[in-house]
């Protein structure tokens, strides 16, 4: 008997597809009828910022997580990001020292044995709090777990309700979560996810489909043990919801691949790894098998590196490109812990402990995540609540966040979830158009070249970029020509496939992709233990093999993989069409404002990050909020 168990997922018939389709069942989809009680409860700032900028607000609130821990038994903390949470960890210590040595900070880069020890002190209810991240998010039971608090948007339905999920995880018991933004405009995310929690929707999962990377991998593994009969093993793979529209050509293009390299390779013995004996496919090169074995698995990350104690011991670690960046002497944050790196010596950062109060907060490349479309929705529809004069039952999220849409209807427009807003603004850094989708950072950045490039055609010019989840900026030095007359052109699904590939450079996205796609396919080696290949060496590689496919076997299946993937994970696609098409269907409002408004202000932060430090950026806001409240 074959079960599957989930908890929150959109898509649950499809997903019993996808487990019952190499045993060829129809199976059947018990859901219980008992109804899980969730408390969710919004953290307000005493006073709403009008101009509210990501990533300020949070620890600012930190006074008003104090109560909650102390009214708990124990509180899990979740923060969306490593840097983050390392930041929280110290920030409670420092205003309420008497938290230390009953709260732990957990996320993936920490030592294993130190996050074990929080795991068993959390069962055993030692904790007072944790701070963690998606570490803990799923297959874990801590009972004396009686609240949690989400820091920042989760950007899903379903990964609050997973967390939500680990306090009062008793038959009866009501989950209590706490929402903290980290800026005013996130309450507009809590009041969507109240109502989406209360409507049950929740996002699906999409199986991915011909993923020959994995098959490579499946095949090779079988071909070091008792070998395979092609013959067989194609009946088996076509049973699998993943490859059950492969094709006979495509098959014998992957074993043509494993055994002679393909039409690109077939000079390099390296690369011919299965031999055929007897019909029977195997791999007895001892060298190559080693290899295999050392690398089996399909979770790629970015290249990661230990860092050890000069006297001894490891702390944990910590992505290649952010020590690579650091001079000897330098303190940075990790564990909870102020390290000083003093060198990297056998691919391993050694540290010693700083007692300097001033360090660097790792930023891990993970750390953005796009906000889903089923909250985006959500959002919109709140929006339209937002906008109704005479609506006695807002939510009371939106009540709080009266002064900042007031101010907002008030120099621009309040748009509604049939409607896309777009503001025009001249300021002294140049023309902004700014334009409001609400669905999600990789769609609004996919969205902005395209937008960027529909432009161009009309007119030769140049334009910066910055988006957040709820909006996108187009910057130039001259007036952006986008009035009533084109923009409903400009925003159309016609040529979509052929815009985006003009208007992004998506071989290059593919170039990075396809890194991936060899590591689990096995086409790149990333060295023995101890002795890791650097990532930039990886890219070189992945790179040079990528220019080889292309140029001599430009029907090659992992190249035509890294495209697929680009265009559904990256640009995605189909949710960008779902968009336009919305789009069209509804109303396009264009303003003037002669001011930045508060919906625009966000995105022109976060345009600012990547020139400015931290201490320059907050001042520069500073200024601007002080410009800004003159002239409104």
């Amino acid at each position: 008997m074959l079960w599957g168990i989930s908890a929150t997922i959109g898509n649950l018939t499809q997903a019993k597809e996808v487990l019952l389709s190499p045993i060829n069942e129809t199976g059947v989809i018990i859901i219980a009828k008992v109804h899980k009680k969730i408390a969710v409860h919004s953290i307000y700032p005493d006073e709403i910022e009008k101009y509210p900028w990501a990533g300020h607000l949070g620890l600012k609130l930190i006074e008003k997580v104090l109560p909650i821990i102390a009214g708990s038994r124990t509180t899990l903390i979740f923060i969306n990001t490593r840097g983050m949470s390392e930041r929280w960890y110290q920030a409670l210590l420092e205003v309420e020292p008497e938290l230390s040595g009953v709260i732990a900070l957990h996320h993936g880069s920490i030592e294993q044995a130190l996050r074990l020890w929080v795991e068993d002190a959390l069962h055993e209810g030692k904790l007072k709090a944790v701070i963690c991240t998606a570490s803990l998010d799923l297959g874990v039971d801590f009972r004396p777990v009686e609240t949690v608090i989400q820091v920042g948007s989760p950007k899903g339905v379903a990964r609050f309700l997973q967390r939500a999920g680990r306090s009062g995880h008793q038959p009866g018991s009501v989950s209590e979560i706490y929402f903290l933004p980290t800026h005013s405009l996130e309450l507009m995310e809590a009041a969507a996810l109240k109502q989406a929690i209360k409507e049950n929707i929740i996002e699906s999962k999409v199986p991915r489909l011909l993923c020959f990377d994995v098959l490579i991998q499946y095949l090779s593994t079988l071909a070091i043990s008792d070998g395979f009969l092609p013959a067989v093993i194609f009946e088996e793979v076509k049973t699998t919801y993943c490859y059950k529209e492969i094709t006979l050509d495509e098959w014998n293009a992957i074993l043509h691949f494993i055994t002679e390299g393909g039409n690109a390779l077939q000079a390099y013995d390296d690369y011919k790894k299965v031999e055929i004996i007897d019909g029977l496919y195997k791999i007895t090169n001892r060298r190559i098998a080693m290899r295999h074995r050392m690398h089996i698995g399909t979770i790629v990350s970015d290249a990661m590196m230990k860092v050890k104690f000069l006297s001894g011991g490891y702390v944990g670690v910590i992505e290649e490109w952010f020590i690579a960046r650091l001079n000897p002497s330098d303190v940075f944050t990790l564990s909870g812990r102020n390290l000083e790196f003093v060198a990297i010596k056998d691919m391993t950062a050694m540290v010693r402990r700083s007692v300097s109060k001033k360090s660097i907060i790792p930023s891990w490349q993970g750390g953005r995540m796009p906000l889903s479309a089923n909250l985006g929705m959500m959002l919109r529809q709140k929006l339209d609540e937002a906008s109704e004069e005479n609506n006695q039952n807002k939510a009371e999220e939106i009540m709080v966040l009266a002064p900042l849409l007031d101010l907002q209807k008030q120099l621009s427009h309040l748009p509604k979830k049939n409607q896309l807003l777009i503001e025009h603004i001249e300021t002294k850094d140049g023309f902004h158009l700014f334009v409001y989708p609400f669905e999600g950072r990789l769609v609004h950045e996919s969205m902005a070249t395209i937008l960027a490039w529909r432009i161009s055609k009309i007119t030769p010019i140049t334009f910066s970029f910055a988006m957040n989840d709820y909006g996108f900026e187009l910057l130039s030095d001259q007036p952006i020509p986008v009035d009533d007359s084109n923009v409903y052109e400009l925003f159309s699904t016609e040529n979509l496939f052929a815009d985006i590939q003009r208007s992004v450079n998506s071989t290059e996205m593919a170039r990075r992709k396809f890194r991936d796609i060899s590591v689990i396919g096995g086409l790149i080696f990333q060295g023995y233990p101890g002795e890791k290949v650097k990532a930039r060496h990886l890219q070189n590689s992945a790179s040079l093999l990528f220019n080889v496919f292309t140029e001599y076997d430009p029907g090659n299946l992992l190249i035509r993989q890294a495209y697929v993937e680009v265009m559904e994970q990256q640009m995605e696609e189909e949710r960008l069409r779902n968009m336009l098409e919305r789009i069209q269907a509804g109303e396009i409002i264009i303003t003037f404002p002669q001011h930045l408004t508060p919906f625009c202000f966000p995105i022109k932060v976060d345009s600012m990050r990547e020139s400015l430090t931290s201490e320059k950026l907050e001042d520069r806001i500073r200024k601007m909020k002080e410009q800004l409240g003159k002239d409104t």
